[in-house]
């Protein structure tokens, strides 16, 4: 395909990209925060329409508050509009309506090219980010999650953006979580990326405020004990398999699955949180500073306002 060959001659032509993340680790590269070392940098990760844009928005906003100096960055080349200052937007550098017309392509081909032609430009992201001065980095990706965690350009450009420092905010979508099967899904997923990019990763149950008081509950207890989503999985298996339209592989294949995981360690963890009533913000903020250290003198004197937050 002439698009594909291309995308792989600019991979090819562009010879500089590993000389720039080895530059990286140098001293004197990259993003710094007031204390001369580099800020955490929080990789907002999500299926399509799980909330990460807003997410973006309400952390920069509420962290202006607290004084904490929150810079953001949208690697989505498809996002329509931010409603957050951008410190660098990948469209400035590919426009997907471009590429589609350029290459004859539909928007899904369109996506996959732009993420790899991102990437073979990835000293011009790093040209963008270099000298910036912050207490914390917070990244927008791709609405699809496969374009961000399953490209090898995508890697390339964690490495570049993140400089060793980098963590993941996965977002569970409230309405595909409401069943059981659905929970583990997204589970998987998020083990998937985590996994597959090989960073800190913390799990928030995005758009918290939609779900009724009762439900809200149970995804919580299933994220928290996974005992009790197995015994959830096992009645919708039952009620599947009473349902004349419908058999219990779905939940059969999510208990073997719940099973790997419980054999692999692997413990969900799940923090409710709501961009639009700015609840869960603060343990966003604490768990990256619980992973790289930080953001002290930003955060005294507001202790009360964030224990009031996560309240």
């Amino acid at each position: 395909m002439d698009w594909y060959n291309h995308c792989l001659s600019d991979f090819e032509s562009n010879l500089g990209l590993h000389e720039w993340l080895k530059y990286l680790s140098s001293p004197d590269a990259g993003v710094s925060s007031q204390d001369g070392t580099a800020p955490p940098v929080l990789f907002v990760v999500g299926t399509a329409g799980a909330g990460k844009s807003s997410l973006v928005t309400a952390f920069q906003r509420w962290a202006r508050f607290l004084e904490v100096d929150a810079l953001a960055i949208n690697l989505d080349p498809g996002a329509e509009k931010v409603d957050y200052d951008t410190e660098f937007d990948v469209r400035d550098l590919v426009s997907l309506s471009d590429v589609m017309i350029e290459y004859e392509l539909g928007p899904n081909g369109a996506q996959i090219l732009a993420a790899d032609l991102v990437a073979s430009r990835a000293d011009e992201v790093f040209n963008e980010i270099e000298g910036l001065s912050c207490d914390i980095l917070i990244v927008d990706t791709p609405g699809q999650v496969e374009l961000f965690a399953f490209r090898e350009a995508s890697s390339h450009l964690v490495s570049v953006i993140g400089q060793g420092r980098a963590c993941l905010i996965f977002l569970f979508d409230p309405m595909l979580s409401q069943t059981p099967s659905g929970f583990v899904s997204q589970m998987l997923l998020s083990s998937i990326v985590h996994f597959r990019l090989g960073l800190p990763t913390a799990n928030f149950l995005s758009k918290s405020d939609l779900l009724e008081p009762e439900a809200l509950e149970r995804v919580l207890d299933w994220g928290e004990n996974l005992d009790i989503l197995e015994a959830a999985l096992y009645e919708e298996s039952a009620q599947q398999a009473r349902d004349a339209h419908s058999g219990s592989q779905r939940a059969e294949f999510a208990i073997g699955q719940l099973r790997m995981m419980q054999h692999a360690s692997i413990q969900p963890g799940l923090t409710p949180l709501s961009s639009e009533n700015e609840e869960g913000l603060a343990d966003v903020l604490t768990f990256a500073q619980t992973i790289f250290g930080g953001m002290a003198d930003m955060r005294d004197g507001y202790s009360g306002d964030i224990e009031h937050e996560r309240g």
